[in-house]
């Protein structure tokens, strides 16, 4: 073999080898900053489907500069009561300021112009929004204050939210959705105290969805 023959394939060696290492230290770095930045959450529940199904899980982005620029339709984790270690996740519908109404067929009205809800369909999800007169938002609109926010889940006709207690202030609101990145394979587990605990330890991983 020739001179030039081995410079060669101790060029090529040497170019794979600084790749590899290049690689290595940027995943090494990717994985770091999602366990250090994200905080992990686990979908317990179908109110949320056809969005979210029970025992996914993912991350949310806790951080101040996310969660004081939430938009219209972000998902957030909402601890009903801060006294209580209990959370619920939800679609963001309306924001501070707004004026929101539903009517009968589930469309919704913010500020009197019509905003389409494209991420479920009409049929079931959306005409279940508004099952009685007496759901704060529905045929009578609720203005909210300079910090609340309206949530509901996908599911509407099968979640917890807004409608039944009322807007969140913003100190309510934990998280933000950043993304499912898999699920859960072992469901309950239950604790000495015989407390039903939500974990995922085992979990299938597939490729990120991003919200």
């Amino acid at each position: 073999m020739s001179k030039k023959q081995v410079s060669g394939i101790r060029r090529f060696f040497n170019v794979m080898f600084h790749t590899l290492f290049i690689i290595f230290i940027i995943s090494g770095g990717t994985i770091i900053f999602h366990n250090v930045y994200y905080v992990p959450v686990k979908i317990v529940g179908r109110s949320m489907e056809p969005t979210l199904q029970d025992s996914e899980f993912g991350v949310m982005d806790t951080n101040s500069w996310r969660v004081d620029r939430i938009e219209r339709f972000d998902i957030v984790i909402v601890q009903p009561s801060l006294m209580v270690d209990k959370y619920i996740i939800k679609r963001v519908i309306g924001l501070p300021g707004d004026r929101v109404v539903f009517d009968n067929n589930g469309e919704l009205f913010v500020n009197n112009a019509h905003i389409s809800q494209d991420f479920i369909a009409v049929d079931p999800y959306r005409l279940a929004t508004c099952p009685s007169t007496t759901s704060i938002g529905c045929f009578s609109p609720i203005t909210l204050g300079d910090n609340q926010y309206y949530v509901l889940g996908d599911n509407r006709g099968n979640s917890y939210d807004s409608r039944a207690i009322g807007p969140f202030d913003i100190e309510n609101i934990v998280g933000v959705l950043f993304a499912i990145e898999g699920v859960c394979l072992n469901g309950e587990t239950i604790s000495e105290a015989g407390v039903a605990l939500q974990s995922c330890a085992v979990r299938t991983y597939r490729w990120p969805t991003f919200y």
